[in-house]
């Protein structure tokens, strides 16, 4: 009798024993938020992003695993992109107006983000997987890297103006997203960006300091019959220095325009020199500008303007150069457009449009 209730009572101790393996088992694989919690503690960030990885895949509402989990394991590594990128996911998910803020306060803190790597491939797991948005903002981005590095132009008009240009933009999250190939500190090197501007966007090729445009570099925007530049010298983010711009026409026709910008708007003495590849006719001549506005240009047509009003009235036949300069100035001045031109001998001139208070650069605008 006591033998068996020995063997009873040893049934019984292992038996509860194994519940208690079991139970904790159970526990150790069952409760993740534990886990990552504990990882945190420790400071073992691969672990904890891991642990709170799980649980969000048992519950993807879950906040606390968003905002005191898997962000604040990003964030203690320094990854502030992949913490905003989670933030943005638990948003989505839960519509949490906790994790809504901490998102904005991010996004505002890291500023525009700064893409780099090679091959279209983003380091972060939580960035690269499939076609996130930041892996079209890579494939875009280096695609215009590669045909503005080439100065190729015409390459770029398939790129400016495409399907997934409009759709990386539509997808910013701020006005623009830069790409560095080889970032050897954030945000400063040779890389692409495009940036959103009132009514389109156009692209940047060139240097970065701190994801700022600083040292040389080029602007470009397809305009859907041939493509505007700027090539010259940045500073404060803006064209800075000498520098051209240059509008090209499908129909082979090319206007320079060269001299010294500040802060993105042409200032002092330039040059314009206009071309036709059909033709290698070519002519050239300068103009004055007073920080983005024609002055001593605009008195001179002022001048052309009141002598065709002039002669219209007095019943006088009109110069035909003077009739077409001054039909051209008096559609300029309907519609609130600024006007640039050039007049040579015997009343031949050119003239150009820009929609904007100040004559700038692309990349003022």
């Amino acid at each position: 009798m006591e033998k068996i209730i020995g063997i009873f009572a040893a049934l019984i101790l292992v038996t509860v024993g194994a519940a208690f393996l079991i139970t904790g088992f159970t526990r150790r694989i069952g409760s993740p938020m534990k886990r990552g919690e504990d990882a945190m503690v420790e400071k073992n960030y691969t672990l904890a992003v891991a642990s709170y990885r799980e649980a969000l895949q048992q519950d993807p509402k879950n906040v606390k695993a968003y905002e005191e989990g898997i962000v604040a394991a990003y964030e203690a590594q320094g990854d502030n992109d992949a913490a905003l990128h989670m933030l943005e996911k638990g948003y989505e998910n839960t519509s949490d107006a906790s994790l809504e803020t901490r998102m904005n306060t991010l996004r505002d803190s890291i500023g525009p983000v700064v893409l780099s790597g090679g091959s279209g491939t983003l380091q972060n797991p939580e960035l690269g997987v499939g076609e996130t948005v930041r892996q079209r903002q890579v494939e875009l981005l280096e695609k215009a890297y590669d045909l503005l590095s080439k100065q190729d132009y015409d390459g770029m008009c398939s790129v400016d103006g495409s399907s997934e240009a409009d759709q990386v933009i539509a997808e910013l999250k701020g006005d623009h997203v830069i790409y560095i190939p080889e970032d050897g500190s954030h945000g400063t090197g040779t890389g692409c960006g495009v940036y959103q501007v009132s009514g389109g966007y156009f692209f940047y090729y060139g240097d970065f300091v701190d994801g700022e445009r600083v040292g040389h570099g080029v602007s470009y925007w397809y305009n859907g019959s041939g493509y505007e530049t700027y090539e010259g010298e940045w500073k404060d983010d803006m064209p800075n220095g000498n520098g051209t711009e240059h509008l090209y026409y499908d129909y082979g026709r090319s206007v320079y325009r060269t001299g010294n910008f500040r802060d993105g708007v042409e200032d002092g003495d330039f040059r314009i020199l206009i071309e036709d590849s059909y033709s290698g006719d070519s002519q050239s001549g300068e103009y004055y500008v007073s920080y983005g506005r024609p002055t001593e240009a605009t008195d001179e047509l002022d001048q052309i303007y009141q002598e065709v009003e002039d002669d219209l009235a007095a019943g006088r036949t009109v110069d035909y150069q003077k009739q077409i300069l001054h039909d051209d100035y008096e559609y300029a001045n309907m519609y609130g457009d600024e006007i640039i031109y050039v007049i040579y001998d015997d009343y031949n001139y050119e003239t150009y449009y820009r929609y904007s208070d100040l004559l700038g650069a692309l990349g003022y605008r």
